[in-house]
């Protein structure tokens, strides 16, 4: 019971000095490039499409798999 206190006790313990060090340390810069896709088309549009998709096609496996069990 001891030697699990002392494995938590040390393993924070770096876990504190690991945190210190990440913020001291500056961010990275963030990369000068524009992003391949955007717009409302891939916003907007190209979720809706794939939402109303997956709805129809959960909406015809269920019809096809809900029937009675003598069909």
């Amino acid at each position: 019971m001891m030697a699990a206190v002392a494995v938590v006790a040390v393993l924070a313990g770096s876990a504190r000095a690991v945190g210190a060090a990440l913020q001291t340390t500056p961010g990275m810069a963030p990369l000068p490039a524009d992003p391949p896709i955007g717009g409302p088309i891939w916003t907007v549009v190209m979720p809706a499409v794939l939402f109303c998709g997956s709805l129809l096609g959960t909406y015809l496996l269920y019809r096809r798999f809900a029937g009675e069990e003598g069909e």
